[in-house]
């Protein structure tokens, strides 16, 4: 078999590397539905006047998780008897990097988003330190076995962080 000439390799590597390059920039942008923003995140939603917490009501915010992926992606949820539902299982993390621990009831169980959707959840004030961000672990259903988490499979992370909300309203 003839070995391709020094031209033709060139050639053949050029339009390798081109369809790689340009295959490279495509691939991830077409696992999003908008392009321009990020594949999961958080944004502020609005402020609430008062949390679902009956023990500790407060004023709070509301944030909401987007997925903006092909693939739908799952959440941890637990339930919360104070609002008598099951709420999205956040994270708080602290400017020096600590996380900073919620008591939570634990009856844990799998929420689902689906493509293109939102999910909206209450952040009591409180939870909220200067400095500190807020985030959603997340899996898609690759990185699941019946349900849960493959042990020592990726987490992702949508984050938000507290430096994003606007004012407080005053009271």
């Amino acid at each position: 078999m003839r070995r391709p000439t020094l031209s033709c390799r060139l050639l053949l590597n050029g339009l390798f590397c081109a369809l790689l390059l340009a295959g490279g920039m495509t691939a991830s942008q077409a696992q999003k539905l908008n392009t321009k923003l990020p594949s999961v995140f958080l944004s502020f939603g609005e402020f609430v006047k008062k949390t679902a917490d009956v023990a500790y009501p407060s004023e709070g915010a509301r944030l909401v998780l987007h997925n903006n992926t092909r693939w739908p992606i799952y959440y941890q949820k637990n339930y919360d008897p104070t609002a008598g539902a099951a709420s999205i299982i956040y994270t708080i993390e602290l400017e020096d990097g600590k996380r900073d621990v919620r008591n939570r009831v634990d009856v844990v169980s799998t929420g689902k988003l689906m493509p293109g959707k939102t999910l909206s959840f209450v952040v009591p004030r409180r939870d909220f330190p200067r400095g500190s961000e807020i985030y959603v672990e997340f899996n898609f259903s690759w990185e699941l076995d019946h349900g849960e988490r493959v042990r020592r499979e990726s987490v992702h992370r949508a984050y938000f962080l507290s430096s994003d909300l606007p004012p407080w309203p005053q009271q």
